[in-house]
């Protein structure tokens, strides 16, 4: 009997959570370069994130490719897992491994004087809920300032 109840918590847990809603990007509270090697520069963003679910849900460390103006700069990766508590806002630090592209670092620079930039970012993302985990497509682009690229302020 035990099994069975088990069994069926799990299903209606499952079956309500392959249902979530999208977590809502709040903002940014900035970010900071913590240190660069070669091509490898490690981050923090802190960034507020609103879940509309009753349940938390986690980002697994995953890899996305971003874009400026349609040029791949290099890779961005969540280096740890995060958790973003239910039916609240919560404030995240992304720990982040940025791994650029040969000239990236000139292009952003040339970009960085510009009003608005095209930045965009394309890869999957691996989120989970209780013990369940699903890969998930994203392809987002924002328009931002080009001051925004002043990654040591």
């Amino acid at each position: 009997m035990k099994k069975f109840l088990f069994i069926l918590t799990a299903f209606v847990l499952l079956t309500g959570c392959a249902t979530f809603q999208e977590p809502e990007f709040r903002g940014s509270e900035g970010v900071k370069m913590d240190k660069m090697d070669g091509k490898e520069i490690t981050l923090s963003a802190n960034v507020k994130v609103y879940n509309p679910n009753w349940y938390a849900l986690k980002i697994k460390p995953s890899t996305v490719d971003v874009y400026l103006e349609d040029k791949l700069m290099g890779t961005i990766e969540l280096t740890k897992k995060v958790k973003m508590k239910g039916k609240q806002e919560t404030s995240l630090s992304l720990p982040l491994l940025a791994t650029l592209e040969d000239g990236a670092m000139f292009t952003a620079l040339r970009y960085a004087t510009k009003d608005q930039v095209k930045v965009r970012i394309k890869g999957k993302v691996k989120g989970g809920v209780f013990f369940v985990s699903k890969k998930m497509d994203i392809d987002e682009t924002k328009t931002i300032s080009g001051k925004d690229l002043n990654l040591g302020k």
